[in-house]
């Protein structure tokens, strides 16, 4: 978008550049002498303050001298910076006539530099009524009515948003057969208020149909593995739209490295285009390793190892991998603790339709338990399959069967070991859906994302436990006022023995409490307790409300932002059980630097007193937002 404001600019309005001409001002310029003073001058409309928050040239203060800025000093590319930038606020703002000219002049002995900003604001322009004619198909003139509709009747012509309904105008007919459109914009005679009516004007161009695709760089995969993610038919009518979800499904797919979808140059037919493809495929063999240590409840050092191996054409478009997983525990009882051999086969086209299918099986020999004199083996079978719905849609779904066998006890113990290492023996259906609408899955400004799902154990399928659970989450984000981004979620979850079972497994309830959840609590400390132990929640909710803004720009690619919260939740052993005297309360403030890896964030949070909990705090050190 800024890069298109700026063509704008340039083709709007000349900006008045004042270079010195003195060779001996030039020179000192040159020295990048340090800025100490920014004069702005003629601005009528639009406050000083606003205008200096836009300029490239920076006064020194404590964070940008820890940063070492270079915008605290006069840089060569400083004049034509600062006047594009105070340019592009006016012209946002309906000033289509301004111009700028901008100075730097030496301040006093010590050679500092003030920067003068002379602005020369002219008249301001606001919409008037807009107005939809041309030569196009009349079913699309809705679509454009409502386009020109957003140009409000009185609010300031911005020319950024004049030409961003151009090209949706330009889309909607690209996305139907007409690529070769041309969209554009007029301004009628001004009246008293600076208002102007606004006319497009439309012209469809020729209907336009695909060509064929030819297919460049297929060497170790068969070329359907392309053409088959390819919504590119021949014959069918032209569709932008096709040709940028042709590109997405072809990285989706896994098989390319790099790819280019582009028109061919050499289609001498502009109404039946050929395209050509060229890829860059990844190898079909690959291979992983890793190894790190850990700790855990009954061990003090860990070392854990993995290793796989896969081939990516297995079959020719089926991908296949092995892999296996070590645990060691170190020190005086130095032993292996499990080891795990996985193969997984995945066949990208179900059925026949992008719909992946994948099966996993899973081996964990006999070893000696980690804290009890018997051995545990167990294996299991995995079927899952997803299909998405558009860009923003997806389901899963598939079931797991899971053996488990304890030798080396009573066969009447063999309940109480299971449940001493959380295994058993399950079978189980399970269904996910997600609708994902956020523009930014790290730092997210619109949009909202909904989650569901559902586990059904036993029963008709058999295994040792018969329960069901769900959980729902819903959580929206949006800007509430400039630089604020406002975060709800909204998130619950229910489970329930039946039939000949009598209990939910404990590693099967909901936990609540920590930096995810209800913060100001211990991991997993809230819900029912038994001898101030928590026992897991059969029934949970949680609402969390978040305010987030950046604060400072600690590198180019590391922005800091703090946050403002309010949790509340808890878990309950049943509806029955829900008590509003027992929900749990919370509020504190973070921030979080933003790193390529996702936001590093630390939080402070203070526990409201209540019936039931006493005031207290915590603080949270963990990676990523809580939603």
């Amino acid at each position: 978008m800024r890069i298109l404001a700026v063509f704008v600019l340039l083709s709007l309005v000349m900006t008045v550049l004042a270079f010195p001409a003195d060779r001996d001002l030039q020179r000192w310029m040159y020295r990048e002498p340090k800025i100490t003073k920014i004069t702005i001058v003629g601005n009528g409309h639009i406050e000083a303050g606003e205008i200096s928050k836009k300029l490239y040239s920076k006064t020194s203060n404590f964070w940008r001298k820890l940063r070492g800025e270079r915008r605290m000093k006069v840089q060569r590319e400083s004049p034509r910076r600062d006047s594009l930038e105070v340019t592009y606020l006016y012209l946002t703002e309906g000033f289509l006539d301004v111009s700028i000219a901008t100075q730097y002049l030496p301040r006093t002995k010590d050679s500092t530099a003030e920067v003068r900003i002379v602005i020369s604001e002219g008249r301001r322009y606001r919409y008037g009524e807009g107005s939809v004619s041309g030569n196009f198909p009349g079913e699309y003139r809705s679509d454009f009515n409502k386009i020109a509709g957003r140009l409000k009747v009185g609010a300031p012509v911005n020319p950024v948003v004049l030409r961003q309904a151009e090209f949706d105008m330009k889309s909607i007919l690209a996305n139907n057969g007409y690529p070769y459109s041309l969209v554009e914009h007029r301004f009628g005679p001004l009246d008293a208020a600076g208002q102007s009516p606004i006319s497009f004007d439309i012209t469809a161009g020729p209907l336009v149909h695909f060509g064929n695709v030819k297919v460049e760089g297929m060497d170790d995969y068969p070329e359907k593995v392309a053409r088959r993610e390819l919504k590119i038919k021949q014959g069918a009518i032209y569709k932008r739209s096709d040709i940028l979800s042709s590109q997405q499904r072809l990285y989706e797919s896994g098989y390319f490295s790099t790819l280019t979808l582009n028109s061919d140059q050499s289609s001498k037919d502009s109404l039946n285009p050929d395209f050509l493809l060229r890829v860059r495929e990844r190898k079909p063999m690959f291979a992983t390793v890793q190894t790190g240590a850990a700790q855990s409840d009954v061990r003090d050092l860990l070392w854990d190892i993995s290793g796989s191996f896969g081939k990516r054409n297995f079959l020719g478009t089926r991908r296949v991998e092995l892999s296996s997983s070590y645990q060691f525990a170190l020190g005086s009882d130095a032993r292996l603790l499990y080891h795990i051999y996985r193969i997984r086969y995945t066949q990208p086209w179900f059925l026949g339709i992008r719909m992946p299918l994948d099966l996993t099986g899973e081996v964990r020999p006999e070893v000696r338990s980690a804290t009890q004199d018997y051995d545990i083996s167990s294996w299991s079978v995995k079927a899952s399959t997803t299909k998405k719905f558009g860009q923003l849609a997806a389901i899963q779904f598939g079931g797991e069967y899971q053996s488990v066998t304890i030798t080396g006890v009573q066969q009447d113990q063999i309940g109480t070991a299971l449940d001493e290492e959380g295994l058993s023996n399950r079978r189980k259906l399970f269904f996910n859906s997600r609708r994902d609408s956020r523009d930014n899955a790290f730092i997210p400004t619109t949009g909202a994302v909904f989650d569901a799902s559902a586990q059904y154990f036993g029963g008709f399928l058999g295994g040792d436990e018969d329960f069901a659970k769900a959980e729902l989450s819903f959580a929206r984000f949006q800007v509430v006022w400039p630089g604020w981004i406002s975060a709800t979620r909204i998130k619950g979850g229910w489970a329930d023995a039946f039939g000949a079972g009598t209990n939910v497994p404990l590693e099967d309830r909901f936990y609540l409490g920590g930096a995810n959840s209800i913060r100001g609590f211990r991991e997993n400390s809230l819900g029912p307790l038994i001898e101030d132990q928590p026992e897991g929640a059969l029934v949970y909710t949680v609402f969390n409300q978040e305010f987030r803004w950046k604060t400072l720009q600690l590198t180019r690619n590391w922005p800091l932002y703090q946050s403002l919260f309010f949790d509340m939740g808890n878990g309950f052993q049943d509806w029955d059980k829900f008590q509003f005297n027992d929900l749990a309360f919370s509020y504190g403030t973070g921030i979080q630097v933003v790193t390529p890896a996702g936001p590093v964030r630390v939080d402070y949070a203070r526990v409201v007193k209540s019936q039931r909990y006493p005031v207290a705090e915590r603080w949270h050190f963990t990676i990523l937002y809580a939603f």
